[in-house]
């Protein structure tokens, strides 16, 4: 394909993608296998199936079993939709040459394909912005109203908002007119054409626009894993939600797996213009990345949530269960009692007030146990329950020295 007539006013053409079209002959470089299309298609149809699996589980628990659907439901719901959008973006620009060389794109196919990286590029800030949302809201369910780490959710929460209003404003109106930002012309001036961020033929600007995104979006990424950590170390925190923090952060760090590797590909080619500008074919691994990560934060922002609940709802409609048990202990006591006589006798002080018997005694104090039981458990509502029982054992004859 022909470098088409971008002109920049005051820029040297080097300066601009488009001079930087063919300045290496990267046409015999090895292909990646991650260019292939069944590689790109089958990652974001499989990640995108397991996400929207775990929402819909996640909807199922808050709306049928534990009836305290929130905002945060509504945001995980908004970020699967826009990650939905960008996954789709990718697979459609398989069929108009992402994975191959755009030098050997015919216009039709160019202009095609720069329109699916801009429905990419906007749906990903959204999607991005939204599920960190949602996950600061889950935060702000568990903490006391007033507390510092409510506040820090809640600061944070408007800072994760002004970064995706932003960075999307930026996306979805990359030029003015916004349709030339898929427009290729080879014989009409195009000095009147403004664009900006991801729509800039500058290539200071364009790298600047995506890279700033990819770090803000890892450093936001790593301090939503670890805001729930403080809260691990709450005695009283029930187990339940201990665990449910500890999905969020194993699945957390998976996030920033691909976060991290999203960035790190993005820095290697400089925003697909190194060491030319080629960004159907530098650009697979980086868009692959970009949704598997958004479907990652969608899974990891639903397990924790259904895990629990689903599993107890399941037990007891298969009729396997009605409790799941996390803690069981037994525990056995004796109380000591001085000439009570026979058993009879014992029950029957027991029985009226078991507090005012004396505990000290002579060698000749009668031991006699009883047992305790402690269970721990999981209701319905995801809340940690237990349940205490006694069991009276039968005293024996034998005599055990004073303590």
């Amino acid at each position: 394909m022909s470098e088409p007539a971008h002109n920049v006013e005051g820029l040297n053409p080097k300066d601009t993608l488009h001079g930087l079209l063919g300045v290496y002959d990267n046409l015999n470089d090895p292909v990646p296998d991650i260019n292939k299309p069944e590689r790109m298609i089958g990652l974001c149809i499989s990640f995108g199936v397991m996400a929207w699996l775990c929402v819909a589980f996640r909807l199922f628990t808050r709306f049928k079993i534990v009836k305290a659907a929130g905002l945060d439901d509504l945001f995980v719901v908004l970020s699967a939709i826009t990650m939905t959008a960008a996954l789709a973006a990718i697979c459609v620009a398989t069929k108009y040459g992402l994975g191959e060389h755009y030098l050997k794109l015919n216009v039709e196919d160019a202009s095609n394909f720069l329109k699916t990286l801009y429905v990419f590029n906007g749906t990903y800030c959204i999607s991005t912005a939204l599920i960190k949302i949602s996950l600061l809201l889950q935060y702000m369910r568990l903490y006391e109203r007033g507390t510092i780490l409510f506040s820090v959710c809640r600061y944070l929460m408007i800072i994760v908002s002004l970064w995706g209003i932003a960075y999307s404003a930026i996306a979805w109106v990359p030029c003015s007119p916004v349709d030339k930002y898929w427009w290729i012309s080879f014989d009409e001036n195009t000095t009147e054409v403004k664009c900006y961020g991801y729509g800039s033929q500058n290539v200071a600007e364009f790298k600047a626009t995506y890279e700033s995104h990819a770090a803000l979006n890892m450093l936001f990424d790593l301090l939503v894993m670890v805001l729930p950590i403080p809260l691990y170390f709450n005695k009283d925190a029930p187990v339940q939600t201990k665990r449910g923090l500890i999905g969020i952060v194993v699945m957390g760090s998976l996030v920033n797996i691909f976060s991290i590797w999203r960035f790190a590909t993005t820095i290697k080619h400089q925003v697909t213009t190194y060491p030319t500008f080629d960004p159907t074919f530098y650009l697979p691994i980086t868009a692959v990345m970009a949704g598997l990560e958004l479907a990652a934060a969608c899974i990891c922002a639903s397990i924790p949530v259904f895990w629990g609940p689903l599993i107890q709802h399941a037990s007891q409609y298969l009729g396997i269960g009605n409790i799941f048990v996390t803690h069981e202990v037994k525990v056995e006591t004796e109380h000591r009692f001085k000439d009570l006589g026979s058993r009879d006798q014992f029950a029957d002080m027991e029985m009226q007030n078991p507090s005012n018997h004396s505990r000290s005694g002579s060698e000749a104090n009668l031991a006699v146990p009883r047992s305790e039981s402690r269970m721990e458990w999981v209701d319905k509502t995801g809340l940690q329950q237990s349940y205490q029982t006694w069991e009276q054992k039968t005293p024996t004859n034998e005599r055990f020295g004073g303590r």
